[in-house]
């Protein structure tokens, strides 16, 4: 995982509570400096699959959380495409 990306991600969105798309958008603006495409591919697609592993973890947990582990993993491998479009389109 690119550490420099993680310690933004961090910061945005785990201490200041904002959200994935304004890390992207502001990621995307260079305001952090430059960072390969692939690098920040990857680093969502990362940050995609603990999010997935901890909705599986959660459906382990309660039988609530099982009946709609589902329907929230397509919600959130859609959300992830959807912010790797916005990154990739100039």
């Amino acid at each position: 995982m690119n550490e420099r990306l993680w310690e933004i991600y961090e910061q945005l969105c785990l201490v200041e509570m904002r959200g994935l798309d304004e890390f992207v958008r502001r990621v995307k603006g260079d305001e952090f400096g430059d960072f390969s495409r692939d690098d920040v591919i990857a680093f969502l697609r990362e940050i995609e699959a603990n999010m997935l592993d901890n909705i599986q973890t959660k459906a382990l947990e309660h039988h609530v959380y099982a009946e709609m582990a589902e329907e929230v993993s397509e919600q959130t491998q859609r959300m992830f495409d959807e912010l790797i479009e916005e990154f990739e389109r100039a």
